[in-house]
C-alpha cells in the first residue's frame, strides 16, 4: 500500500518551507507524487493499453444499431443554427452545452441533415466515443488520488471495459461527456483539498477554481449531474465542520457553491422553463430494493444483462462481485492506519496534532494537508459521491416519477473507482489477488459486452427494417402516420414534422401526428380523408396516444387489415373507403352516472344508427371529478356489451387520463376529459337491442367503486349509458 512520504520534522525545516516551498509540496501532495520512475513508467503501459483498448472496443459494431429516438433529437437540434440550440424546445430536460459541443464536432466532419443514416451515426457517435475514451483516462488519475497506483489501474480497467459505459459511449448522447467532466471536476477537488495546508490559505487555489469550471460544464451537460455536485458540496461542509478554523473553511465552500451558482446562472431561464413541470405521474414508483438493484445492474451488467449469462450465473457473478468490492474495502490497510492514527494521536482541528509520548504533548507539523491528515479522506468523499448521488436522484424520483437507470449513472466513476479499491484491498494478503479478482469481473463483463455489441434481441429498436418494410408494401394513395419526431425521417423520404401537406409522389407520405384528442377528427380528415389505405406507425416507448384515440377513429371508419411487428414499433393499417370525414364523438349527450365521490360520466357519444355484427363499437365517455370529492388511486373504466339476460358479450377497458394523460387524481376542477373505448360486435350476434353500461375499478386491486343514482344512494356498480340495435 502507498504511503506519504513527509519529512520528520517539517515544521523546522524552514528552506523546504520557504525557499524550495513549490518542489516539498509537490513531496508532501498526495501519494501519487511519491511513486517512482519505474512505477509510472508501468502506469503509463498499463493507461496506453486500456485506453487503446476502449476506444477499439467502442469502435466495434459502432454503426450497427440504428439511430433511435434521443439519438436522432440531439443531431436534429445540434444541427440547426448555433444561436438557436439553447432555445429550442425538443430540449425539455436538458441543458445546451452538449448540444453546442455536438454543433461544432458535426461542423468539423461535414455533418448534415440527409445524409446516410450510417454516416450521420458513425460521426455523431464518435464524440461520445472520444469522451468515453478521455472518462476512462481519468478513472486513471482518479483511483490513483483515491487508493494510489493499484487502484488506478483496477479503475481504468474496470472502466475500459464496462459494458454500460460501453453503450453509452456509442450513442449520441452527452453521458460519457458528462462522466469525464464529472471526473476530471472531482480530480481537481481533491487536488484542491490537498493543498489546504495553511490556516492562512486563500479562499480559491487553482485547482479548486478549475473545480468550479469542470463542475459548472458538468451541470451545463446535464441537469442530474447537481445531484451529485450536491452529494460533494454537502462532503465538504462537514469536513470544513470539523476544522479548527471551521468558519473559515467554511466560507471556503459556500464561495465555491457561489461562484459555480453563477457560471450556471444564464442557463437558469432555460431551466425554469424545462424542470418544474417536468414528471410522468403514470410511472410507477420503485422501491428503494428495486431501484439500487436496476441501478447495480445496469452499472455493471449494462443495457444487454441477462441472468442467463455465465451459464446462468450472471446473479451470482454480479453480487460477488459487490460482495467482493465490499470486503476489500473493510480489510484495506488504511482503515487499520487510520485505527492506529486515531489511537497514537490527539488531533486538534485544520491539521494541529499532537502525539502523546511519555505523557507529553509534542508538536507536529501542522502543515499537512486534509488527505496526508487521513488517507481514507478520498475514500469517504467516493462513498459520499456513490450514495448521496443515488439517495439524492431517489429523491427526485419520488417527486418526479421519472426513473431510468442512465438518469443517475453520473455515480458510475465513484463506483468503479471503489470497486478498484476494494479489489486492491485483497492485495494485503497476496499482491496478484487483486488482478486475479479483476479477471473475474472482466469476463462477466465481457459476455455482457459482446450481448450489447451483437445480440439483436438487446438492440434498443430496429426503425431501418420499419421504413424498409413501408417502402415494399406500400403504394401510391397510401398514407403513413407516426406517433413520434424521431428518428423517421432519418430514414424514410418524404416526411414532415411540421403538419405541413406533402405533394403526391410515388412514395406515399408520411407524418408526424400529434395526437390532441379534442382535434383529432379534423386533423385524421385532412391528412388521410382521400387516402384508401392508413400505416399507423407507433414507438414502443411512446405515450403519445394512451387514450387509442387513433386506433378508436381508424377502426370506426375503416377496417383494419394488418399489423406488423419490429424490434420496438408496431405497425398497423386500415383500408378505407374515401372520402372520410372522421368524428371522434359525434351526437354527445348530457348526463350523469356518478361513481363514489371519485369521477363521474357527463356525457356519452353512442353509435344511432345499426351496426353489423362484426362491426366496430365505438363509445366516448366524458368524465370529470366529483366537485368535492377525493381520488387517491389510479382508476379504469370498463364499458361492455350486454344481452336481455345480462350476460357480456363485448368489453374495452381503458385508463382514465384527462388530456395531460395524468390520472384522476390529479385532475383540475374543471377538466372535462374524453376518453374512448373500443368494443367489437361479436359475428354471430342476434338482432336486437343491447345495453352499454360503465363499471369504475381500482386499476391496482381492481375493486369497483360504487355507482351513486341521482338521489344521492348507492345503486350497484355497472349502471347503464345508452343502448345500441344490432342489425339481422
Amino acid at each position: 500500500m502507498e504511503t506519504l512520504a513527509m519529512p520528520a520534522d517539517a515544521s523546522n525545516d524552514q528552506p523546504c518551507f520557504e525557499a524550495r516551498r513549490g518542489l516539498c509540496y509537490h513531496f508532501v501532495h498526495m501519494r501519487v507524487f511519491a511513486e517512482n520512475r519505474a512505477s509510472l513508467t508501468w502506469l503509463r503501459l498499463a493507461l496506453i493499453v486500456f485506453l487503446l483498448g476502449a476506444f477499439a472496443l467502442r469502435l466495434q459494431a459502432l454503426t450497427r444499431q440504428d439511430i433511435w429516438w434521443d439519438e436522432a433529437r440531439n443531431i436534429d437540434v445540434a444541427l440547426r443554427p448555433f444561436l438557436e440550440i439553447a432555445t429550442a424546445p425538443e430540449l425539455d430536460i436538458q441543458p445546451p452545452l452538449y448540444y453546442w459541443l455536438l454543433h461544432g464536432w458535426s461542423t468539423l466532419f461535414g455533418v448534415a441533415i440527409g445524409q446516410p443514416p450510417v454516416l450521420l451515426a458513425f460521426f455523431t457517435r464518435l464524440l461520445s466515443v472520444a469522451a468515453g475514451v478521455v472518462g476512462v483516462a481519468l478513472l486513471m488519475a482518479l483511483g490513483r488520488r483515491v487508493g494510489g497506483a493499484t487502484v488506478g489501474v483496477l479503475a481504468t480497467a474496470i472502466g475500459a471495459f464496462s459494458p454500460f459505459w460501453l453503450a453509452e459511449s456509442q450513442e449520441a448522447r452527452m453521458y460519457t461527456f458528462g462522466f469525464a467532466l464529472l471526473t476530471t471536476a472531482a480530480v481537481l477537488f481533491l487536488d484542491q483539498l490537498a493543498r489546504r495546508r495553511r490556516p492562512e490559505d486563500t479562499l480559491f487555489n487553482k485547482p479548486s477554481a478549475l473545480f468550479v469550471l469542470f463542475a459548472a460544464a458538468a451541470l451545463l451537460t446535464h441537469y442530474n449531474t447537481v445531484f451529485v455536485l450536491v452529494a460533494w458540496f454537502g462532503w465538504w461542509g462537514v469536513w470544513a465542520l470539523w476544522q479548527r478554523n471551521r468558519w473559515w473553511a467554511l466560507g471556503t465552500v459556500i464561495a465555491h457553491g457561489l461562484l459555480l451558482t453563477l457560471l450556471v446562472a444564464p442557463i437558469a431561464p432555460i431551466a425554469l422553463r424545462q424542470i418544474p413541470d417536468y414528471e410522468n405521474p403514470n410511472i410507477a414508483i420503485v422501491t428503494v430494493g428495486e431501484y439500487l438493484h436496476q441501478n447495480a445492474q445496469a452499472y455493471l451488467g449494462g443495457y444487454a444483462y441477462d441472468p442467463a449469462l455465465l451459464s446462468g450465473w450472471a446473479h451470482v457473478w454480479l453480487w460477488g462481485v459487490l460482495a467482493a468490492s465490499g470486503i476489500g474495502l473493510f480489510v484495506r490497510e488504511d482503515w487499520r492506519l487510520e485505527i492506529r492514527r486515531l489511537s497514537d494521536w490527539s488531533i486538534g482541528r485544520f491539521g494541529r496534532q499532537t502525539r502523546s509520548r511519555a505523557g507529553n504533548a509534542e508538536p507536529i507539523s501542522n502543515l499537512q494537508s486534509p488527505i496526508s491528515q487521513s488517507p481514507n479522506l478520498p475514500i469517504f468523499f467516493a462513498l459520499t459521491w456513490l450514495f448521496g448521488g443515488l439517495a439524492l436522484y431517489y429523491v427526485a424520483v419520488l417527486d418526479r416519477n421519472a426513473f431510468n437507470v442512465r438518469y443517475a449513472s453520473f455515480v458510475t466513476p465513484a463506483l468503479y473507482t471503489l470497486i478498484a479499491a476494494g479489489l486492491a484491498g485483497f492485495g494485503r494478503w497476496w499482491r496478484p489477488l487483486p488482478y486475479l479478482l479483476l479477471s473475474g469481473l472482466l469476463v462477466g463483463a465481457a459476455q455482457a459486452a459482446h450481448a450489447d455489441l451483437y445480440d439483436s434481441r438487446f438492440d434498443r429498436e430496429h426503425i431501418a427494417e420499419v421504413t424498409t418494410w413501408l417502402r415494399d408494401n406500400s403504394a401510391p394513395g397510401d398514407v403513413i402516420l407516426v406517433d413520434q419526431k424521431y428518428p423517421f425521417g432519418f430514414y424514410y423520404q418524404p416526411y414532415t414534422l411540421d403538419g405541413e401537406t406533402l405533394p403526391a409522389d410515388d412514395a406515399p407520405p408520411a407524418y408526424y401526428l400529434f395526437v390532441d384528442i379534442n382535434t383529432l377528427d379534423q386533423r385524421l380528415t385532412e391528412l388521410v380523408g382521400e387516402a384508401r389505405r392508413v400505416f399507423w406507425v407507433q414507438w414502443f416507448e411512446s405515450d403519445t396516444d394512451p387514450r387509442h384515440a387513433v386506433h378508436f377513429l381508424l377502426d370506426k371508419y375503416g377496417r383494419h387489415a394488418g399489423q406488423q411487428w419490429f424490434q420496438g414499433y408496431s405497425l398497423d393499417w386500415w383500408d378505407l373507403t374515401p372520402p372520410t370525414t372522421f368524428a371522434l364523438a359525434p351526437g354527445l349527450t348530457p348526463t350523469r352516472l356518478q361513481f363514489d365521490q371519485a369521477v363521474q360520466v357527463v356525457e356519452a357519444s353512442l353509435p344511432t344508427t345499426l351496426l353489423q355484427p362484426g362491426a366496430a363499437l365505438p363509445v366516448a365517455l366524458r368524465w370529470q371529478r366529483v366537485p368535492g370529492g377525493a381520488v387517491t388511486r389510479p382508476l379504469k373504466a370498463r364499458v361492455a356489451l350486454y344481452d336481455a339476460a345480462g350476460n357480456r358479450l363485448a368489453q374495452g377497458d381503458e385508463r382514465l387520463l384527462n388530456d395531460r394523460h395524468r390520472a384522476p387524481e390529479q385532475w383540475q376542477p374543471d377538466d372535462r376529459p374524453l376518453n374512448v373505448y373500443r368494443l367489437r360486435v361479436p359475428d354471430d350476434l342476434a338482432a336486437g337491442r343491447y345495453s352499454v353500461r360503465v363499471l369504475v375499478y381500482d386499476a391496482e386491486s381492481l375493486a369497483p367503486l360504487t355507482w351513486i343514482d341521482a338521489a344521492g344512494n348507492a345503486a350497484g356498480i355497472e349502471p347503464e349509458v345508452g343502448t345500441v340495435e344490432i342489425a339481422g
